[in-house]
């Protein structure tokens, strides 16, 4: 039998999409486009012209909204790549990313109090106290590792992700036990009264943007969300950099296609799940710093993050990077803009009712969405197509 040289390969390979085009069963195209393409289209008109028209009815909302929206798609995509990281280094989902982001903003309060609220709390200045929180959240993730699995490598994945599920619930519990069930603030430096509150263009710690030819009057965006969205910026070039430039990042890639061979080609897999397990939780561990600012936070506080975090994954593919942060801010841009905005307007002006009841239940959009989206491609936006079970 004879094998085809790789630099030939293209030239005796047959065109897939053209294979599958003929098949028996394939949807027909239209002009080019499969009908899904062309459905996909039509609704994504329907969406622009939807949110240009909300924009004319309340354009202040909807900027303000907008900045909202960015933001928490930021946030959902810590949480994401945090699972993304250990996904690559071990196969596994860790379900404990939730309460990390609980621990995150635990352990910052606890490390930045001048209260006396906090129990046993350092009173370190802001920068130290974060910076000691994100050096320890690393240190968790490696012990989480060796503890829920590292025993289990090998196993069944099920086995380890009821593990990590139930790490998740000691870190809960040992919180509570720690520093109780009440509600928490933590400071910013942005925050009225801290050294940043009237820092360039935020005044008493909020952007006000005011569009004067578009009708936007004092649409206001908090100064947290901003370094919300540009620390997560940041961050997401240094993981893509890390992933595409360093030995750390080739060896992820190497155990993330075939573990076993990476093994015999000399990379040190337990290393690099230790490590993954670290970047992991240090992740968290920022995500929960910058949520703190923004609203009082509970022992809850990671776990919706988390389901979103887990959703982004999905609705990206769960293999990249760009398409988890995309899907982080699909997520994001549904809950604020479209359950915040543009239905409740719809709602209110067109059907003549009360934009309350879409507002009580918008948070559960973002789950709509990755429903409709793996419905359609179950792969996700951007992950590529493999076997059906």
């Amino acid at each position: 039998m004879s094998e085809t040289p790789g630099a030939l390969e293209h030239d005796f390979t047959p065109d897939v999409e053209d294979v599958h085009a003929s098949a028996p069963g394939r949807r027909p195209r239209i002009e080019g486009l499969t009908r899904g393409q062309w459905a996909t289209a039509a609704v994504v008109t329907v969406l622009v012209v939807w949110a240009v028209w909300a924009f004319c009815v309340d354009g202040t909302l909807m900027v303000a909204l907008l900045g909202s929206g960015v933001a928490q798609g930021a946030i959902v995509a810590l949480a994401a790549l945090g699972f993304l990281m250990i996904q690559k280094a071990t196969g596994i989902a860790n379900f404990a990313q939730g309460d990390l982001i609980t621990l995150g903003a635990f352990l910052a309060f606890w490390a930045t109090d001048h209260t006396g609220i906090a129990k046993d709390g350092l009173g370190l200045t802001l920068g130290v106290g974060l910076l000691l929180t994100l050096v320890l959240m690393f240190f968790i993730g490696v012990g989480i590792e060796r503890v829920a699995y590292a025993p289990l490598r090998g196993r069944d994945m099920h086995v380890v992700v009821i593990a990590t599920l139930g790490i998740a619930l000691i870190i809960r519990t040992l919180i509570g036990i720690w520093q109780g069930s009440t509600p928490r603030y933590l400071q910013s430096w942005f925050t009225p009264g801290q050294s940043l509150q009237n820092f360039l263009f935020f005044k008493d710690g909020v952007l006000r943007l005011n569009i004067g030819f578009l009708g936007v009057h004092d649409a206001v965006i908090s100064a947290q969300r901003v370094v919300v969205i540009v620390v997560t910026a940041v961050v997401v070039l240094g993981i893509m950099l890390l992933f595409s430039r360093t030995s750390f990042g080739r060896q992820v890639r190497a155990i993330a296609a075939d573990r076993e061979t990476a093994r015999l080609y000399g990379v040190r897999a337990n290393t690099m799940s230790m490590l993954a397990f670290g970047i992991s939780a240090a992740l968290a561990g920022l995500a929960g710093i910058l949520i703190g600012p923004l609203g009082s936070f509970d022992l809850s506080l990671g776990f919706s993050y988390m389901l979103l975090g887990f959703a982004a994954a999905v609705l990206g593919g769960f293999g990249s990077i760009g398409g988890v942060v995309v899907g982080a801010l699909m997520i994001g841009l549904t809950e604020q803009l479209f359950g915040g905005a543009m239905l409740p307007l719809f709602v209110q002006k067109v059907l003549h009712g009360d934009p309350l009841v879409v507002l009580k239940y918008r948070s559960v959009f973002p789950y709509v969405l990755m429903l409709i989206v793996i419905a359609v491609k179950p792969q996700g936006i951007f992950g590529r197509a493999g076997k059906r079970l």
